[in-house]
């Protein structure tokens, strides 16, 4: 019990020492982000496209014919995204929040209009702070669209994008070459040290594999639904609850909160037709399609989704929140294997 609790108080420590001195540190992390930013995502497409790959030289295809073709797929997809959804997106941003903001006015209105009592004094701050962020955002909304903002935005994004994808081809095409070398910086501490990597790319492997199906098929899903009930940013709202699985439980219930605000200006019965279809929806992702994508290996539990969640966010921000899921998916395989073995 003193060994447990002196280990305790020195991580407490640590994260105090870490969140004392951020200042110092982070912004030699942020700078060496950026340079190795290309290089992470690169590798992760890499990491990604391997398993089609794999099952295209199942056919007796060539690999040096399968990268280029499957690079250039990729190209013409982001393309695709870039001349048209995105365009869209900028085109309907101003509207939807201020659909948004409307619908947050209805809400509160209509819970003023039901409530017993005075609306507790956080209720009224919260939402003023909603409203005044929202507005705020749309002000800023004309200075993105300035050409001389999407310019340089644009020049920013496809150089990175360009080079991204280049370090993505050479680490595809020289795959094998990199994976025997982590193993041969892997066999230096052990053989557990391999076993360990490799159940933790089964895992996450699994994991990301699965969450961009999942994400396809939602966008999908929740496309056909906002459209049939005559919402008109269906686009941007089943794209939102779409990335929203990123961020597991937390991001779907944002991404239903909003869409429900944001058709509460729909008559009365496209409403009441949009809960049913979200309620349904929800039932049928949660208990006949997510079952069947993901494998039960990486079922997590909601408390340790939302630490994980939480902890990334306080550590590294927004690609905290992101990354939380995948580390503690790596944490947790690597303890469940070092278990199984003592």
């Amino acid at each position: 019990n003193v060994q447990a609790l002196t280990r305790l108080i020195m991580i407490l420590v640590i994260v105090w020492l870490l969140r004392a001195t951020d200042v110092v540190w982070m912004s030699f992390l942020q700078k060496g982000w950026h340079i190795i930013r290309p290089f992470f995502l690169g590798f992760i497409i890499a990491y990604v496209l391997q398993p089609l790959i794999r099952k295209l030289e199942g056919y007796k295809i060539s690999r040096k014919l399968i990268i280029p073709v499957v690079y250039i797929l990729l190209l013409v997809i982001i393309g695709w995204l870039v001349f048209t959804i995105i365009p869209l997106l900028y085109s309907r941003l101003s509207s939807f929040l201020l659909s948004l903001i409307n619908g947050v006015n209805s809400a509160y209105s209509a819970y003023v209009n039901f409530a017993d009592s005075d609306v507790p004094l956080w209720i009224q701050r919260l939402i003023s702070e909603t409203i005044n962020t929202l507005r705020t955002t749309m002000s800023l909304v004309p200075q993105l669209s300035s050409v001389s903002t999407v310019l340089t935005n644009a020049a920013e994004v496809f150089t990175i994008t360009i080079l991204t994808l280049i370090i993505s081809m050479y680490m595809c095409s020289s795959w094998e070459k990199i994976k025997e070398s982590i193993y041969a910086i892997a066999r230096r501490f052990g053989n557990p040290m391999i076993r360990n990597i490799q159940a933790v790319d089964r895992e996450i492997g699994g994991y990301i594999r699965s969450l961009l199906v999942l994400m396809a098929v939602k966008f999908v899903e929740y496309s056909i639904m906002y459209y049939l009930v005559g919402h008109k940013d269906w686009v941007l709202v089943a794209l939102l609850t779409a990335i929203g699985l990123i961020v597991p439980y937390i991001g779907p219930m944002i991404g239903n909160a909003v869409g429900i605000l944001t058709a509460l200006s729909l008559p009365s019965r496209n409403i009441v037709i949009l809960l049913i279809c979200i309620v349904a929806l929800s039932q049928v992702d949660a208990y006949i399609i997510e079952p069947l994508i993901h494998s039960r290996n990486v079922k997590i539990s909601p408390i340790w989704a939302l630490f994980s969640i939480y902890a990334g966010g306080i550590l590294a921000g927004g690609w905290g929140v992101m990354l939380g899921i995948p580390m503690y998916l790596t944490v947790r395989t690597i303890v469940r294997l070092n278990r199984q073995e003592v």
